[in-house]
């Protein structure tokens, strides 16, 4: 793909005394703060020595067989059970993005968009980190049907309705109340609205906004979120879903680079800049307490018309 610049065509260049501003690009960055994501200090230790993952054994759980009447008999020994091990890895992503910035468009446009791309890095980074997120997600998907019979994922049809999200949660038996988010598109959210599905819940912050609850999953909304042929996929996770640890940039260049082409734009100058992110992301299947999955995955597809459960 060939480099792209900032020129003079895409700033806006004002009046004399203009104040110059940005549009931001309107995200929702709410799946940071529903408690899907967590991290392990322990596993960016290990990433610290190296490597392209690191691999975190755990231990299964105890098996449900019953326990045994004792005897008298010194012949009779009870059968010995094991215990089983899991093995999950933690890949090791490393991204970067790129900004070029010629001095002519500074001095044009009345202000530095160098400032504007330090200041809004964080911002950036939420939300491509969040695409990297969605790719990993349909990854898992898309595993399941191919490989797992389609077992974790429920297809609704034309409609939704509360006996999908239900039918869904149950995919995973008797820890079907351990779910505690869904997360969405607004066009679901449209439709759940219109028929008066959603709960609004005040936040634990003084003067907060009202969060959206569905079916007691809080409702996390974003159009980000894979649309395919009509089909609108929705994810409901259990807390502490996906291990998500952010690693140090201890290249030489670090977490942001400049480096100056002065030759460039015909000797006007040009500044480039580099941002790097490295961090690990993996499932959380470790032994309890951490024992969550979060591939349950329920799809909508269009049209969506909601159906009211019937009445108990």
């Amino acid at each position: 793909m060939a480099d792209a610049y900032t020129r003079i065509a895409d700033a806006i260049v004002p009046s004399v005394y203009a104040q110059y501003s940005f549009e931001e690009h309107v995200q929702s960055l709410d799946i940071y703060q529903a408690g899907i994501l967590f991290s392990d200090p322990a596993i960016a230790s290990k990433l610290s020595m190296g490597g392209r993952s690191v691999d975190m054994p755990g231990w299964k759980d105890l098996g449900n067989d019953p326990s045994e009447p004792v005897n008298d008999d010194p012949a009779d020994s009870i059968e010995m059970k094991k215990i089983g091990a899991r093995r999950e890895v933690a890949a090791r992503n490393v991204r970067a993005q790129a900004w070029g910035i010629p001095d002519l468009t500074s001095i044009l446009a009345g202000d530095d968009p160098q400032k504007l791309i330090v200041r809004r890095q964080t911002d950036y980074w939420q939300r491509a980190n969040k695409l990297t997120l969605l790719g990993i997600l349909k990854g898992v998907l898309a595993d399941n049907i191919a490989n797992d019979g389609s077992d974790l994922v429920r297809v609704t049809g034309a409609s939704i309705v509360d006996t999908d999200i239900i039918e869904a949660a149950y995919l995973m038996g008797d820890r079907a109340d351990k779910f505690k988010t869904i997360w969405m598109h607004s066009k679901q959210m449209k439709a759940l609205k219109l028929a008066d599905l959603i709960d609004y819940v005040p936040s634990s912050e003084q003067g907060g906004p009202l969060i959206p609850y569905y079916m007691g999953l809080r409702a996390v909304v974003d159009d980000d979120i894979p649309v395919a042929g009509g089909v609108y996929t929705a994810f409901m996770f259990k807390d502490k879903a996906i291990l998500w640890n952010e690693l140090p940039v201890n290249t030489e260049g670090g977490p942001l680079e400049f480096d100056r082409k002065p030759r460039q734009g015909h000797g006007g100058g040009v500044t480039e800049m580099v941002g790097r992110r490295h961090f690990c992301s993996a499932q959380n299947h470790l032994a309890p307490p951490r024992n969550f999955s979060w591939h349950q995955i329920a799809r909508f597809q269009r049209p969506l018309k909601v159906v009211p459960a019937p009445a108990s």
